[in-house]
Parts: C-alpha cells; structure tokens; sequence
C-alpha cells in the first residue's frame, strides 16, 4: 500500500504544460540535480501540474465542483445519487470506492496515480525541496531564480488552501524527505498555523514576482495579491466561529486578528488598480460571453480579466491522460431525447454527472437584462443529425394546434407522423419558468421541435382539448402569443414534464429522466484541440482566478467593515459589465420564450423585441445595486431568496455576495469552498438544494421546494428535501485508510481513539 505523504523525485513523469511550461528530457536525476539552478527551474515547471487538480478528473471535479446550493450531482449513478443526497454511504471514511468522496479525497491528500495530477502533499514536497535548495544557492543565482522562488511559496500555500479548504486541520509539512521517512507522524496542525504560513509564504510572493509577464501561465503579482487577498478574508469569516457551539463551524476558525479585513481590502487594490483602466469595465472583459465561448484560436485564454489558469496544450501533447475534464462534468445526456441530436463534439459528451439545482437558474433575477443567465446556459440545441429517422413525431392534437394556431401562414404543414424536426434547426429548447408562470401543455408540446419547461398546466379543467370528433373544445385553445397561464384553477398543475414522450423528468425520476436538464455553455469545447473525437480531452486553460472574483472579495471585505457605499461600487463594476451592451443581440428564446418576458413582468424596450434583437440602450441602470437588495423587505431582497438564519442587515449583505458569486462564478469550481470558508454552506444547501437537503426542510417562504398535483410516493415534487443533509458534510472526510498509515513517533500504529480524535467532525 503507498504511503500518501511522500515526496516524488520522478519529475520527468509530470506533465508539462504549454508555453513556459515546456520540459526538457533529463536522462538522470539525483538528488544533486536539484541543488542546480537548472534543476530548480525544472522543478518549477514541474511543479505548475497541481494548478491542474480542480479540473483535471473527478477528484477535483467533484471535491471542489459540486456540492454548493447550485450546483449539484446529477442522479444518474449510485455514486451520485449517494453522495448528492448525502447518504452516509458516499461519505463514509471507510469507503473504499473509488468514486465515493473518500476516495477521491485520497488524491487530493497526495494519493499517486499514473495520468493525472498529484495531490496536495507531493506538491508540497516540490516546494520544500526547492525552497530548501534555493536557500543554498550562490547569491546571483538566488536573484535569477527569485521570481521562481516567488512561484514555488505561490504553488505551497495554495497547495494548503485547497487541503485546508475540503479537510480543514491538516499536517503542515515545511520540509523535504529524501527517501522513506523513519516514521509517518504527522499530526495536525491547527487552520491557525497553517494561514500564518499561508499568509507568510504569499507575503513574500506578492513582493518578488513581477506584475507582468510574456510567458503565458506564468504565476505573477496579481495572482498571489488575488489568493492573498481570499485568505485575509477567509480568517476573518472564521473568526466569527470562534466560539461557536457548532462543532463545525467553530472548526473553521483560522485565527482572529483585527487587522484582516483592511489587509484583504489592500491586496485585492493591487490587481484591481492595476487592471482597471485596461478595459472601459475596470479592468472585466468587455462581454462576459467571451470569456466562455471557444473559438478555433481558444482566444478566451487570452484576456485581461483572468489571472491565473491552468494550462491545457490544444494539441493535447501534454494534457496527460484526461486533460480538462470540465468539458464533460456538467453536460446533460441530449442523446437520449428524440432530437435528432447525437454527441457531437458541439455539445459535448453527454455525462451528464452534475447539473444546476433549481435555485442555480432561479439566482438570475432579471434574465432580461442581465446578459449572464443566457451567455451562461446552453438553452438550446439544434438537429445535427444527418437524417431525422427516430426524431420525434406530429400527433394530431399537436399537428392541429401548430397548423391552426401556432403557424397557421407556414408554407410547411405539420403532418401526423411525420418527424416534427428539421436538420440544422431547433432540435431542443429548455426554459426554467417559475410556477406562477406556468406554459399551457399543448402549447408546449405543439413546438416544432423539443420544449422542456419546469412547469407546464394540463388542459381546463383536466377535461382535454379536443371533443370526440376531433374539433377543439371551446375557450380550450391558448392564445400562442401569450401561452402563459396566470389562472391555473382546474387545471394540473405538473412540474418537469418532457416536451417529448411527455413523461416526468428531474434529477429524482430515474436515471435516464435524471439527465436531462439546461447544462452550462461555460466549458463547451468544439475543437478539442482541432480533435474529431467527440470523446476526447477537452484543451481549455482552466481559469483559476480572474478579476471579476477580486471586486466580489473586496465588496465583501468592505461591507463586512460597514462600508456598504465602497461595496455597491465594486459590485456595480460587476453589473456594468453584466448587462446587455448597445451592439449585441439578445436570444430569441429570451425575448419569444422566457414567460417574464412574454408576460412583460420583466422589460424590454419594444424596438429590441424585433429580430435581430439588437440592443440599443444599455440595460445596466435596471441590473444597477443600489443597497435595497438585503433591506429585507423590498421585492429585490424577496427575489434574493435569503435563508431565514440570515436575520440582519449584514448577514443578507453577505449572503447577496454568495448569490452574486454564484451568479458570476458558477460552474468555475469555487462555490463551494467559498461557501464552505464563509460558513454558510450547510444552510444554503438546507434552504436551496432540494435533493440534498432533509425531509424536514421545505425550501424558503419565497421560494419553497416544488410541490405539483401529480407526483406521488417518494419521487418528483413532493415540496420538501430528498436528501439527508447533516452539518458534518461541509468538510470532507479524512480517509481512514491515510488515518490507519499514520504512527506515533515511536513508529507505532495509531489507537482507535487517537484515529477517533483525528477524524473531523461527526464522522
């Protein structure tokens, strides 16, 4: 069995990335070859692989990419199904299955395995060895390598951030082992010592690296400024816990020092002054969609706003063995639908393992004029097939209503049992509407291609729309310019009911229906790195940290303080950016479909309704904070869907920057441990997450869990939890197959109780 803390001298099987991060062969490596300046600059580019450990598998996938109030695993495997609906099953510390969250917090300790990326503690042991050998360089070489040294302190603390950030208390190892260590004592070492470190490490970072560099992926100043910046605020959220009577909130005390809020306020200025004047939008990239949307350049890489990334090499030459798995982990199974919509590379494989929660759609409080929900979501698909044998029919309810309603003027008639789809068309539409807005069904169904809505109403009165000879049944009939039903009496009322057989669907029904759901556009790769393997690798950096999450740190950090002035004006920099700008085009599923829209519950300037949808006025002054967001009683403090436990003024402040985080940053994997950090986790997934929350939560009073009036038994929207949440799962647990390798000094096996008192909280 491998010993989990070990320091691996093969850095020649790491993986190299693009650019800098070129390595060359060394046909031998000792010891003394480290103690080079050679040596240490091949171990710095070796070293820059953990910046991969977010991205590159389920590991990090699934530790850090879901498990937020918004983003969720989908219920399409047992593993999944155990672990999003916190059965004890998928958590369990003596778990030995590879894909429950023990195990994959084994890699992320540092558990070796050939074709991906290493975890935490060898990292770690690269850092030591080089910042122990720098030390015993000549003094010209010390000053050559000092950025690099810059790096390595950079790569260290963040190294522990992510550890401290899943685990919480955690061995902190400041020193190299050259072989076998004499014993595997390795105690804890409080969060407190270990942000003293981190801060220390990243102090000193922040004043040797450059602010700029021409090698792209290259650690610099804003970078450590940035993660310096989310540590400062980190120890503050934790003083708040410090004497807490929960046992995992007071386990997320990193120490209290007065000064934290002011330091993290300082660093986060120096990449926000230093950017801001860049771009007409301080800094952000102009349009938010092209920080997301790939083109055969992967230009995306490229722009201002990102910070940090972990590199991917599109000819997938050094990617290792999955390369970025993200363009996998949150992609619903289209395949499975009668689309005429097969896995393409333009959409992705369909895996369908984690998707948005209800409340991931519904954080979007004004998709009219906040251009993130729709340059975020993949609403839509179109028929890529090359024939459209096995698409979905016209049945004569849905031919009649499309020929005499929906289209009456079409050249094209609907026929009965003819394929409803056409090739290069609208195969797929998804809308999350809210159920005070629910579409009528025929309406619905009558689409010329696949409507998947999450509420939908039957006919009046459940008595149909057709009489016995075919002819519609008086006033049954909706209006298709306004399809929206406002008066639901005596009709059903049903929750995800599939556009096409028109069966139940959600993340509950089955393991099929499970998988259909409106993915994120964010990490579609089309190219693959110019592949034609529509399984392949995907070759996008991962964005680690950009700009955008600064201004969120700094707004929070102010408003902490009470400075809610300071705060509403970094968070403006962010809704200046998010709206629709003069020149761009709104969707035409948002303008023709979205209910608010159609219902006019939200605006759009009437000329703007017109295709192309071309917007002439800047939407930002109706997307624009202005402080009644958390006042607690106003209709946008409603709309934020506050947990009842934020009670004052500050706690909605900073639950709004937690939406406005999830807003901007979901599906970019730091929801979670920045939820975890602020200590809100547990509550935004009892009140958010309806799969993972327990039978005894029923959502918020603003927005409660969906009930309809056709699910029964256990399955669909029965209106409370489906999961069994418990405060423990905010940290994952220590495996006990790492706890039962640990010895005393004395190189004796650990007791149960000393096991006992290691493990975290609850488990």
């Amino acid at each position: 069995m491998k010993k989990y803390i070990l320091l691996s001298l093969l850095i020649t099987s790491l993986f190299s990335c693009k650019d800098f991060l070129e390595e060359k062969s060394v046909t031998t490596l000792t010891q003394d070859y480290y103690k080079t300046a050679e040596g240490l600059q091949s171990l710095c580019k070796g070293s820059y692989q953990f910046l991969r450990f977010k991205s590159d598998y389920n590991q990090g996938n699934y530790i850090f990419g879901v498990g937020s109030d918004v983003e969720v695993f989908d219920w399409s495997l047992a593993d999944r199904i155990a672990m999003g609906s916190y059965n004890p099953s998928g958590w369990d510390p003596a778990s030995t299955v590879s894909t429950r969250m023990t195990a994959l917090t084994n890699f992320l300790i540092g558990s070796l395995s050939g074709g991906y990326t290493e975890g935490a503690y060898p990292e770690i042991g690269r850092c030591n060895l080089f910042l122990e050998n720098y030390a015993k360089l000549t003094s010209t070489d010390q000053t050559s390598l000092v950025a690099r040294k810059g790096e390595m302190l950079f790569l260290r603390a963040y190294s522990y951030f992510l550890l401290t950030n899943a685990l919480g208390d955690a061995p902190l190892i400041l020193h190299s082992f050259s072989g076998m260590p004499s014993n595997f004592n390795f105690p804890k070492a409080k969060m407190e010592v270990i942000y003293k470190q981190m801060i220390t490490d990243l102090r000193e970072a922040v004043n040797v690296l450059p602010a700029t560099t021409t090698e792209t992926g290259r650690i610099t100043k804003p970078a450590a400024a940035h993660l310096l910046a989310k540590i400062y605020l980190a120890r503050a959220q934790g003083a708040n816990f410090q004497n807490s009577t929960e046992p995992t909130l007071k386990a997320l005390y990193k120490g209290s020092v007065t000064t934290d809020l002011d330091s993290c306020i300082f660093y986060a200025s120096m990449p926000i002054d230093q950017l801001k004047t860049t771009t007409a939008y301080g800094g952000l990239c102009p349009n938010f969609g092209t920080l997301f949307t790939t083109t055969s350049d992967y230009a995306r890489e490229n722009q201002k706003e990102i910070l940090l990334s972990a590199q991917y090499e599109p000819t997938q030459t050094y990617d290792g063995r999955y390369g970025n798995t993200l363009v996998h982990l949150f992609n619903s199974n289209h395949t499975s639908l009668r689309a005429c919509t097969p896995r393409t590379l333009d959409y992705g494989r369909p895996y369908a393992t984690a998707c948005p929660s209800d409340w991931g759609f519904d954080q979007y409080t004004d998709r009219a004029n906040d251009s993130r929900y729709y340059k975020t979501f993949l609403t839509d698909y179109v028929a890529t097939a090359t024939t459209t044998s096995g698409g979905k029919p016209w049945d004569k309810a849905t031919a009649y209503y499309y020929n005499n309603y929906l289209n009456p003027t079409a050249i094209t008639k609907a026929v009965v049992g003819a394929v409803k789809l056409t090739l290069g068309k609208r195969s797929i539409v998804y809308i999350e509407n809210s159920k005070d807005q629910p579409f009528d069904s025929l309406w619905v169904m009558s689409q010329p291609y696949i409507m998947m809505v999450r509420w939908m109403v039957g006919s009046p009165n459940g008595a149909g729309y057709f009489n016995a000879d075919g002819t519609p049944k008086a006033g049954a009939m909706v209006n298709p310019a306004n399809p929206v039903i406002t008066n639901t009496a005596g009709r059903k009322v049903m929750y995800r009911i599939s556009g096409d057989y028109g069966d139940q669907f959600g993340i509950d029904i089955n393991t099929t229906n499970s998988q259909w759901y409106m993915g994120p556009r964010k990490w579609l790769d089309q190219y693959r790195g110019k592949s034609t393997d529509v399984n392949g690798s995907g070759s996008i950096d991962f964005t680690i940290f950009r700009l955008a999450e600064t201004y969120l740190i700094r707004a929070e950090a102010y408003g902490r303080k009470g400075d809610f002035t300071s705060a509403i004006n970094d968070l403006n920099v962010i809704r200046k950016r998010a709206a629709y700008h003069a020149g761009e085009n709104r969707s035409d599923v948002l303008v023709t479909l979205e209910p608010s829209v159609i219902t006019g519950s939200l605006s759009i300037p009437a000329a703007e309704k017109v295709a192309p949808y071309a917007v002439t006025t800047d939407s930002y002054s109706k997307i624009a904070i202005d402080g009644t967001e958390w006042d607690g009683v106003s209709a946008k403090s409603v709309r934020e869907n506050y947990p009842p436990t934020a009670a004052s003024t500050l706690d909605r402040f900073i639950n709004f920057i937690y939406n406005e985080r999830g807003r901007e940053l979901c599906f970019e994997l730091t929801n979670v441990e920045d939820l975890h950090n602020a200590g809100l986790l547990y509550d935004r997934i009892y009140y958010h997450d309806m799969m993972g929350a327990p039978a005894a939560s029923t959502g918020t009073t603003a927005f409660p869990f969906p009930k309809d009036d056709i699910s029964k038994g256990s399955i669909g929207a029965l209106g409370k939890g489906k999961g069994t949440l418990d405060r423990k799962y905010t940290f994952k647990p220590w495996p006990l197959v790492f706890l039962q390798l640990l010895t005393d000094e004395n190189n004796n096996p650990l007791d149960a109780a000393t096991i006992a008192a290691y493990q975290n909280p609850g488990y």
